[in-house]
């Protein structure tokens, strides 16, 4: 008989419904063990999803790092200066921060040559020429245009060979020609013609000279006024001599970097409160919380990532002797104003961090960065508090890091769990399939019991009826 046939004869010889009884029995063997699996299960994807949230808050902590991680995240920079109208500054992304004495005691300036009075009617004899002499190089210059007007024309018409230019003044019944020079003692310059009738004023207007200053004790020259190599991204603009020094100073601007590390603090944070939801077994948060309850993992993580924030960073010159450390006083981050309270949260306090930066910028930066730039998660080179921290979160987060491996393995205990669920509904069917054909049997033996049981009593109600005659 097919399993069809027989479940629907199933009870038709005891009246009982053997087929919802077998189905029952099979049922209560299997839903405690499958109740054990689907538990394991949820748990397990529990875990899964608490280690995704995990990585993503060490995801969003580690950019928070990255924002002051390089030199350069701090390289805008705001530029005082005591002697502002005798010292313009400039700065680029390359320049540090720093203070500077700077001393201005000579402008460079340019060579400045006048001709005798000229009449104002004045026409020159043809073939009038000038001679240039700069240094060792001469250059001789027609004038074709024969007055006063046309002198001036024909210099400032070769001005890009010979750096000369010429002004043409009227002093009120004459003319007198001005030659200006480029700045710079190299670059002073005579003049002669090759006609009497144009002579030069034997002393000179003005003599060329180079800038002179003295930055923090070491003096410069300089043929321009426009200092840009004596201090890296920076660049000074002379306009006049100091009165004594000048104080010029470089730091951070601070609004900007008090944003990003309040950016890290958030982070941080947010970080810390998804470890306590994963931590707490009577979370309430769906999906991950309490997930990762009693986890070595997750404690270790926490305690790390703690640790980076709470560690001394102090940056030797010397590696070998351990000498002369660049960030002497500002060597740790509760020193910058980053700090816990008594719950274990992160806070900023600004004023701190404002005045560090005010005191020491240049170590505030050496703290976070190690004055180093674009270094590799791979690099070895001393990183500081904000560069070491992302390289430890790329290891938290590699596909060969211990926290991918939990997950790794938790997905397979999954994969194992719905095998045995699948061998479990295999067993449950040909358990089903035994009991059917026990009741099957049990059906048919009742079934013949009724019928002979029915043909006795009739056989005993005609015996019964042919002796009382009825």
């Amino acid at each position: 008989m097919s399993s069809t046939n027989l479940i629907s004869a199933l009870g038709a010889g005891s009246g009982v419904d053997v087929k919802a009884l077998a189905e029952s029995l099979v049922e209560a063997e299997r839903a405690p063990r499958k109740e054990r699996i689907d538990a394991k299960i949820t748990q397990t994807e529990a875990k899964i999803s608490g280690y995704g949230a995990l990585k993503s808050a060490l995801f969003d902590l580690q950019t928070a790092f990255r924002t002051i991680n390089d030199a350069k995240d701090f390289s805008t920079l705001k530029a005082t200066n005591s002697q502002s109208s005798a010292i313009g500054i400039t700065t680029s992304s390359s320049a540090t921060a720093g203070t500077y004495d700077v001393v201005v005691t000579q402008l460079a300036q340019a060579t400045r040559r006048a001709s005798n009075s000229i009449a104002l009617d004045k026409t020159f004899t043809p073939g009038l020429q000038l001679t240039f002499s700069v240094g060792t190089t001469s250059t001789d210059i027609q004038v074709t245009t024969n007055t006063p007007a046309g002198i001036v024309s024909a210099v400032n018409a070769q001005t890009a060979t010979t750096g000369i230019s010429a002004q043409l003044i009227n002093t009120g019944n004459a003319y007198t020609v001005v030659f200006n020079g480029t700045v710079g003692e190299d670059n002073d310059f005579t003049v002669s013609s090759n006609s009497n009738e144009l002579t030069f004023q034997t002393a000179v207007l003005q003599s060329a000279q180079d800038a002179e200053l003295n930055i923090n004790g070491i003096d410069i020259t300089s043929s321009s006024n426009t200092i840009r190599q004596a201090l890296d991204g920076v660049t000074l603009n002379l306009y006049t001599t100091t009165t004594g020094s000048a104080r010029v100073s470089l730091t951070p601007e601070v609004s900007s970097i008090k944003s990003n590390i309040q950016g890290l603090v958030t982070a941080y944070n947010t970080f810390s409160e998804s470890v306590n939801v994963l931590n707490d077994r009577g979370s309430e948060v769906e999906l991950f919380g309490g997930a990762l309850a009693g986890d070595s993992l997750l404690q270790s993580i926490k305690s790390q990532v703690r640790s980076m924030i709470t560690g001394d960073f102090t940056l030797y010159e010397d590696n070998v002797n351990l000498t002369d450390p660049q960030n002497a006083n500002i060597n740790a981050a509760w020193q910058v104003g980053l700090s816990f309270d008594r719950t274990g949260k992160l806070q900023l306090d600004e004023d701190k961090l404002e005045s560090a930066f005010s005191q020491y910028p240049t170590e505030v930066v050496t703290l976070f960065t190690a004055n180093a730039n674009d270094l590799s998660v791979f690099s070895t080179d001393s990183a500081g508090l904000a560069g070491t921290a992302v390289r430890e979160i790329d290891k938290m987060l590699r596909s060969t890091s211990l926290l991918t491996e939990q997950t790794t393995n938790a997905s397979k205990k999954i994969d194992l769990y719905k095998a045995d669920l699948e061998k479990l509904e295999e067993r449950m069917k040909a358990l089903l399939e035994r009991y059917m054909k026990q009741f099957a049997l049990m059906d048919s033996i009742v079934g013949s019991s009724n019928s002979m049981r029915e043909s006795m009593k009739s056989s005993f109600e005609g015996m019964m009826a042919s002796y009382t005659n009825k």
